[in-house]
């Protein structure tokens, strides 16, 4: 009997009993289809958020304050004397609520001086108008979901060239007028949330959240191998003072929480993996009894043990290729929409209203922007009563490589063989008489 004769009697078994093997390629498929999906997910994430600390580069030390006062000009002066020191950018980090055409939402404030934008964004890419200059008086480039909130669907809701009112809680309402002199492209998830971010100049930033300090400190080192050692003289010279996180610091460790995070994942994709193969196994055993007058039949016109053996574990293998090949597509899907079900629900939740400061003076015409200012280490330490909120969101596309789609076929293919040994194997071992009886 040749292999073709086979795979056909296995094919008609399985074709004959459509609802059966349907229920048993959908089990078979939604394991698949966790497997592909949750590896896509974490996959996607994880490069999303590496790329976005690579643009800071792999020489980049970020030093943020945990004290109250923060960091001063002496701390950039007392950093650029060490050795292998390429850069110091002083950065000041605050939070504000900005409405504009209605619509309400949550920002980082940025302060920084504009010659350093270039090192801070790793290229600086402008959607929109251009960059500030590095006076006191005020004004900003915006970041992209700022200018494009989720819940216009992509409609620009602030331009470069519009005119923007900040108010100042606890100053009796006081209201300054700024501009929008750009917007910038969309960059991700990043260590500093960039795309929901108004950027203006240090000095401007100073001023406006009433400090002569600022928060956070990035060091470029001279090259890759310097970073190390120039990191450990940093902790050495600033002790508890100062969180000391380097970018490769930060890629090991998102790649190894993102790792065990993937594991466990797959791990419970994987019990719906075993679920199928039980229910593989328990469906053949049937299917077994049920041809047993068959298989007496066959073995009575000559087929060997290994003939009967070869024609259920094929149709192990069917069941298990096409629920492999219906779960990749279905896991492929399923992995879009949850990137975009999790991007959209973290932009929205990144978008809060914040009441401005009792006193404060009302807002103008719809075609200006209010912004409500407040101060302090990344969140609201203003005295206005002005809800905080993280305004970072989460931002990805799924990743799908070669290999992943490839191991989730095998795997499937594999679990179903295995499930399907033991039936194959008591429908091969049966006696030709002792089946023949059944009928």
């Amino acid at each position: 009997m040749n292999l073709k004769d086979i795979l056909w009697l296995s094919y008609k078994d399985l074709r004959e009993k459509k609802v059966r093997t349907s229920l048993t390629i959908i089990m078979v498929m939604i394991g698949v289809a966790s497997i592909v999906a949750l590896s896509s997910q974490t996959a996607g994430i994880s490069q999303s958020i590496q790329s976005s600390l690579n643009t800071l580069g792999p020489t980049s030390i970020i030093l943020t304050s945990t004290s109250s006062t923060g960091f001063t000009i002496a701390d950039t002066d007392r950093l650029s004397s060490l050795p292998n020191v390429s850069s110091v950018i002083p950065i000041l980090i605050g939070s504000v609520a900005i409405t504009a055409n209605n619509q309400n939402t949550s920002a980082t404030l940025i302060g920084v001086s504009s010659s350093y934008l270039t090192n801070l964004l790793g290229s600086l890419n402008l959607y929109q108008g251009t960059i500030y200059q590095d006076t006191i008086t005020p004004a900003a480039i915006i970041g992209y979901s700022i200018a494009f909130p989720s819940a216009l669907a992509g409609r620009q809701n602030i331009m470069a060239g519009q005119a923007a009112t900040i108010t100042l809680p606890g100053r009796n309402g006081l209201t300054l007028s700024i501009p929008i002199s750009g917007v910038l492209q969309e960059y991700g998830t990043s260590v500093v949330p960039i795309d929901s971010a108004v950027i203006i100049s240090m000095q401007a930033a100073q001023i406006l959240l009433h400090r002569s300090s600022f928060n956070m400190i990035l060091v470029k080192a001279n090259n890759v191998s310097s970073v190390a050692a120039l990191s450990s003289l940093i902790t050495t010279v600033y002790g508890s003072n100062a969180r000391i996180l380097t970018t490769q610091e930060l890629i090991q460790a998102t790649s190894s929480i993102i790792g065990s995070i993937t594991i466990l994942l797959l791990i419970i994709a994987g019990i719906s993996l075993v679920v199928a193969a039980i229910g593989i196994m328990n469906i053949m055993l049937i299917a077994v009894y049920e041809r047993i007058h068959e298989i007496g039949i066959m073995k009575s016109l000559g087929f060997k043990n290994r003939n009967i053996l070869g024609i259920f574990l094929f149709q192990a293998m069917i069941i298990g290729f096409v629920g492999g090949t219906i779960g990749i597509v279905v896991g492929a899907g399923a992995s879009y929409s949850l990137s975009f079900i999790i991007s959209s629900a973290t932009s929205a939740g990144s978008h809060t209203v914040t009441s401005p400061a009792a006193g404060s003076a009302p807002a103008e015409s719809s075609g200006n922007v209010r912004v409500a200012a407040g101060g302090g280490n990344f969140g609201f330490a203003g005295s206005g009563p002005s809800a905080s909120s993280s305004s970072s969101f989460l931002s990805y596309q799924p990743v799908f490589t070669f290999g992943i789609l490839i191991e989730a076929m095998l795997v499937a293919i594999i679990v179903s063989v295995l499930a399907g040994i033991y039936p194959a194997y008591r429908a091969s071992r049966m006696e030709p008489i002792d089946a023949l009886r059944q009928l």
